[in-house]
């Protein structure tokens, strides 16, 4: 099917950055695109179906479903691109599982225009080119350690951030982004600290802003020297000369701290492949063995 495919880009661009700013995002920080849903008044729940990525529902309440079996990057990437049918009235969807698909590779106008849609609400440009400024670097010549650590900052795929600085940006060249996507983030998570690393590992400092810091349990947080932590949800377990590392431990909310207090976040920790509505993802475990 052939459609104009830079309008429609355009549009779905024009679109998520109204909704940034309608619901109170800056555009140039992160935002957690379930806490956006929310505030638009549509349900997010998490189900269990190996076959499904998402899915958007009109019936009744608004709904959007994402498969609780994906990366933490995939299910919010997945979650902004059932927004986008919600914003543009594409009514109910189902997505299944697909692998390596790419924007310029959809032949249905709104399946393209959601993912432009999703890239557009969770990296607009501006996100990512601050995100590089504070850090001092630039996407031509960084580390892919820094690209890595952004793309835990805007809470999406390594990959993800990659295809939409090369295809939907123009921010990196082929031979660029062929190079940084060589690098696996297995190996990198591996790599940053010095042992292997099959889970999720976020890289957070006092450059993270504009939203909490979300995580499964058992997941790690690799943190500057000396960081401090409040609530039972996370423990420290690691600390060296250059780095402090942080696990979740148990759903809930808890807090981590720069030394004299110069920086703070929020932990927000849910249950691993959590299922149930989004909203109580971060409840903590009510222990019926206490009398």
């Amino acid at each position: 099917m052939q459609f104009d495919r830079q309008r429609l880009a355009r549009t779905a661009m024009a679109k998520a950055l109204q909704l940034r700013k309608r619901t109170g995002a800056s555009l140039w920080e992160a935002v957690c695109v379930y806490d956006i849903a929310e505030r638009l008044g549509v349900d997010v729940r998490f189900i269990d179906i190996p076959s499904m990525e998402g899915a958007y529902c009109l019936s009744g309440r608004a709904s959007i479903i994402v498969s609780s079996l994906r990366p933490p990057g995939r299910q919010a990437f997945t979650a902004a691109h059932e927004l986008g049918h919600h914003v543009f009235g594409h009514g109910d969807q189902y997505d299944d599982l697909v692998h390596g698909r790419q924007d310029d590779e959809h032949s249905e106008p709104n399946e393209f225009m959601a993912d432009c849609f999703a890239g557009a609400l969770l990296m607009p440009k501006l996100a990512i080119d601050h995100s590089f400024a504070v850090r001092a670097i630039s996407p031509h010549n960084c580390k892919p350690e820094d690209v890595y650590a952004i793309s835990t900052y805007l809470g999406v795929g390594y990959q993800t951030l990659i295809s939409h600085m090369r295809y939907g940006l123009r921010m990196l060249s082929p031979s660029r982004a062929e190079d940084l996507l060589g690098h696996t983030p297995q190996l990198l998570r591996s790599r940053l600290l010095g042992r292997e690393c099959r889970g999720n590992l976020i890289m957070a400092d006092q450059n993270w802003t504009g939203r909490a810091i979300d995580l499964q349990v058992t997941e790690l947080i690799l943190l500057p020297a000396s960081t401090s932590v409040e609530g039972r949800a996370i423990a420290v377990i690691d600390q060296t000369s250059t780095a402090t590392m942080v696990q979740a431990i148990q759903p809930g909310i808890g807090r981590v701290v720069s030394p004299g207090g110069k920086w703070a976040a929020y932990v927000r920790v849910m249950r691993q492949e959590y299922c149930g509505l989004g909203k109580y993802r971060f409840e903590e475990e009510v222990n019926d063995d206490v009398e």
